[in-house]
């Protein structure tokens, strides 16, 4: 924002040199960008916050500097005088859109003469860096830039009918700006503009138009001055790439509460420079004025915030400084808000204008800060290294509502319990509390499904809920995972591998999971009960044609990670690299169904082979070439010495020991 030095001068008590003025806004947070010296002044360009309209005019940075520097701030205050036939009778107004234009008014100057600005208008308006027009023109300018209001003079005589419309453009309407080298415009019908009887003569607070700009043989105007909302401005001169210092202002939001005020003061200087006579009233339209905003403040805690010992009198000075209205009572500062300041709601704004005022350099800086690291805890812990593991395995997050419809729920309800229903007219449609959180799953992969999207992995951690037989409400944390069967034969074996790496990313690697087949759940078809150190934590398998997405295959379990998350974090050791190769061999065990991997390790782990190093699964296969009711387990073991390269015949007596215990203890037969 270009800023005249002498122009903010004129409203203080006494003036403030460039370097004071610069230093003071700065403290207030608007540094200082640029300066140029002139013979009889100094332009200064100061960095403005897109939340501070009222500091975007030389009132508006003149109170800051009063504020800051104990001076008293004068604005100027006009009650033009009115004559002749009423403005009712010279013009019309008419708002379609008032929650787009809150406030509009307009007042008619007739009998003027259009020439040349005086001089301490001129003056004022070259400081800035503008070129003076006409006085008419420069008297708007001159409002804008003193006070920050935007205002508009149209030539009454050419507006159709004597209307003034404010309405949404329609569309295909043609539109010539003011300018030079303005080209027309064709509009889409989403504009916000000014019309009269027959066409757009501006748009909204963005621009005027060509066809009704004052020239000079103008001899009767009338003087728009309005407050438009700042989103249809923006969007205004967003769409058409016009921008104009009334748009800055309007985008940054105008009070409604200086809207008469500025348009006296625009009525007072045309009359003082151009002539003429102003008819008594205002053409007014538009939304009741709002009340001004109150927002109260605990000076206690605005010093806690600040970590600053500013006394309570000094806090209500500061924001009597800044235009506030404040009372103080109890330790408590009730302020009204004043008009320009629409960037006020809450209490820390008020903190923060204290703050301002006091000054950010002003805030003591020390050498060392002493601080505490708040300890992690362990369930977190344990959650996000889950969550880790998923996404490592290539696994997306999902974040769904807590409530579902009955028919999604139902058929995840554990036996025995009911549903948890919520008794509230906006829930109607799903007023359950889920169950479980695969329902939710499943509508998301439904949703991918029906957009084209496949080979999915997803995951979600959360509460579940349900009521159990003796009328208790149980809360309990979920794990659910789902995922698609890329391939038809091999069963649960992916999902089992990926409950193996959440399961021992808390327990660790030694923990032992193990998966037997169950049927007892109607949701899941093959189902299995997982298990980590003889601890149950929930169930996978592949989901029952009853619930799964149309058109697809898919595997998903649910897991309550609590029955575990204490082994977290895991206990591991830690060994020194192997300096010699080991040696492997790879056995398959055709076993009855009901034997366990957990018992071949078993097995193997008793016998104490020598130079035994590991027992590790491969895969697990039914099918051709197996019995009914048994399955073929594939296993690698493991041989390395500490102090040499073992030789192959030095590991055939282990290996044979260990079929042999296999075959005896749990009747294996051994493919090699």
């Amino acid at each position: 924002m270009y800023a005249s030095q002498a122009w903010i001068n004129d409203y203080l008590d006494h003036p403030a040199d460039a370097d004071e003025q610069a230093d003071l806004l700065t403290h207030a947070g608007f540094p200082l960008e640029g300066r140029e010296d002139l013979p009889d002044d100094v332009r200064q360009d100061f960095e403005m916050t897109s939340n501070r309209g009222d500091c975007t005019c030389h009132v508006g940075l003149a109170r800051e500097i009063a504020a800051l520097s104990d001076r008293t701030l004068f604005v100027p205050v006009a009650s033009p005088e009115t004559s002749g036939a009423s403005v009712d009778t010279l013009a019309t107004l008419t708002n379609e859109v008032p929650e787009s234009c809150p406030l509009y008014t307009g007042r008619v100057i007739t009998g003027i003469t259009v020439g040349p600005s005086p001089s301490h208008i001129s003056n004022r308006l070259i400081a800035r860096g503008d070129i003076p027009r006409s006085n008419l023109v420069d008297a708007t300018n001159f409002v804008l830039f003193e006070l920050g209001q935007p205002t508009h003079v149209f030539d009454l005589d050419t507006l159709a009918g004597g209307q003034i419309v404010v309405r949404m453009a329609r569309k295909g309407e043609k539109f010539l700006p003011i300018g030079e080298d303005a080209a027309e415009i064709e509009l889409d019908g989403t504009e916000l503009v000014i019309a009269d009887a027959e066409k757009p003569v501006a748009l909204a607070g963005v621009k005027g138009g060509a066809l009704t700009a004052v020239t000079d043989t103008t001899t009767n105007v009338l003087v728009e001055a309005a407050t438009f909302d700042p989103v249809m401005v923006r969007h205004t001169s967003r769409l058409h790439n016009i921008s104009s210092d009334s748009s800055f202002r309007f985008e940054r939001g105008v009070s409604p509460g200086q809207v008469n005020e500025a348009a006296d003061r625009l009525c007072q200087l045309i009359l003082d420079s151009a002539g003429g006579v102003l008819a008594p009233g205002v053409l007014t339209t538009g939304t009741a004025l709002p009340s001004r905003e109150v927002v109260t403040m605990r000076t206690a805690r605005c010093r806690e915030l600040l970590g600053l010992d500013i006394d309570d009198t000094t806090q209500v000075s500061m924001l009597e400084g800044l235009g506030f209205e404040p009372m103080l009572s109890d330790g408590v500062i009730t302020a009204i808000v004043p008009w320009h300041r629409g960037d006020i709601h809450r209490e820390i704004d008020l903190v923060e204008e204290v703050m301002r005022m006091h000054g950010f350099a002003a805030i003591p800086v020390r050498d060392t800060l002493t601080i505490r690291p708040a300890a992690n805890p362990t369930d977190h812990q344990a959650t996000e290294a889950m969550t880790e593991a998923l996404v490592g395995d290539g696994f997306i997050e999902t974040v769904t509502h807590t409530l579902i419809g009955e028919r999604e729920a139902t058929p995840f309800l554990p036996a025995g319990c009911s549903l948890r229903r919520v008794h509230e007219a906006r829930a109607a449609g799903e007023p359950i509390l889920r169950p479980s959180l695969l329902p939710s799953l499943i509508r998301v992969r439904s949703h991918n499904a029906d957009q084209g999207v496949n080979d999915l992995c997803l995951f979600e951690m959360g509460s579940t809920f349900r009521r159990t037989a003796n009328g208790d409400d149980l809360e309990m944390l979920e794990l659910a995972i789902m995922m698609d069967v890329r391939n038809s034969d091999d069963g649960i074996r992916p999902l089992r591998g990926v409950i193996d790496h959440v399961a021992r990313s808390i327990a660790g690697p030694d923990s032992t999971v193990i998966v037997t087949p169950c049927d007892d759940l109607p949701w899941l078809s093959p189902a299995a009960t997982v298990s980590i150190n003889d601890v149950q934590i929930g169930h996978i398998g592949r989901l029952a044609a009853s619930v799964s997405p149309a058109g697809g295959s898919y595997l998903a379990g649910a897991i309550h990670p609590e029955a575990f998350m204490h082994s977290d974090p895991p206990h591991r050791n830690a060994y020194r690299l192997p300096d010699h190769p080991a040696i492997e061999r790879d056995l398959s065990a055709i076993v009855k169904e009901s034997v366990h991997w957990a018992q071949l390790v078993d097995i193997a782990t008793a016998l104490n082979l020598p130079h035994h190093d590991a027992t590790e699964f491969v895969t697990v296969y039914r099918g051709k070439g197996i019995d009914a009711g048994h399955k073929s387990l594939s296993m690698r073991i493991r041989f390395r010495a500490a102090d040499r390269t073992l030789t192959r015949e030095e590991v055939e007596a282990p290996v044979e020991s260990l079929i042999a215990a296999l075959q005896e203890q749990v009747g294996a037969e051994i493919r090699s």
